[in-house]
Order: C-alpha cells, then structure tokens, then sequence
C-alpha cells in the first residue's frame, strides 16, 4: 500500500489536470516575473522609496490620483536635480507597474483555475491557461 500525500498548488489538488496547470502557470510565472525582478533589483525599489520620501520631504505627494499635479509642480520648481529625481522616479515607477502587472495576470489564472467546478475538465482549464503558458 503506497501512503500517498496530498499535495496542493495554488489550493487545486495537484493530482487534478488544474493542479498540473496550476504547476505550469507557477512555474511560467517564476520565469516571467524572476526575468523582471532580476532587472528590477532592491536597490532600484530602494531608490523609488527614497526619491519618494525626497518628494514628500518637499511637501509634494505623488499618488495615482495627483500624479499629473505632482510632476507640474516639480518641473514648475525649475530645480534641475529634482526634475532629474522625477524623470527616474518616474521610470522606476513603470517599471514596478509592469510587475504589477504579470502578477496579477498570474493571480487572474489562478483565480479562474480555482473556481472550476471539474479540476479535470480538459477543455475547461486549457480554455483558462492556452494564452498565458503561450506568452
């Protein structure tokens, strides 16, 4: 008698054909995301927080909501380093977002693979994963 454990990825069954799919979407993911983050080191998260708190240390925020008012008014100071800080905190910035982005591209997959009823629908979980494991 083989004593068997259970094993899940991404809370699916990995004995299900959604938990195989759930491991290649993983693992695809981990390949995205790690080509990314390798571009994307520590220190360039380092810096974003710095030039933000620099940012706010000048009385300007930067939210997703004022962002256009806020770069106004740095390049409106005529301070040519501080414009300079924004033209890189701004590319730091994009760069973070793109993460963002392929992560919850990930977790949309995940999420549609979860909520299937049959976890060995062939049909179903190749309909949820072709276009991601493609990319």
């Amino acid at each position: 008698m083989t004593n068997k454990r259970y094993q899940e990825i991404e809370d699916i069954d990995a004995s299900t054909y959604a938990g195989r799919a759930a491991n290649a979407c993983r693992v695809k993911a981990r390949g995205i995301l790690g080509d990314d983050l390798l571009n994307f080191a520590l220190m360039d998260f380092v810096a974003f927080m710095m030039l933000n708190t620099k940012f706010m240390d000048r009385g300007i925020f930067i939210t997703e909501d004022n962002k256009e008012e806020a770069y106004i008014k740095v390049i409106e100071t005529g301070d040519d380093s501080l414009i300079n800080d924004l033209e890189r905190y701004i590319n730091l910035q994009d760069k973070i977002l793109v993460l963002d982005g392929k992560k919850r591209e990930f977790e949309t997959v995940i999420h549609q693979l979860q909520g299937l009823d049959d976890y060995n629908d062939v049909d179903a979980v190749n309909t949820i994963v072709r276009d991601y494991l493609r990319k």
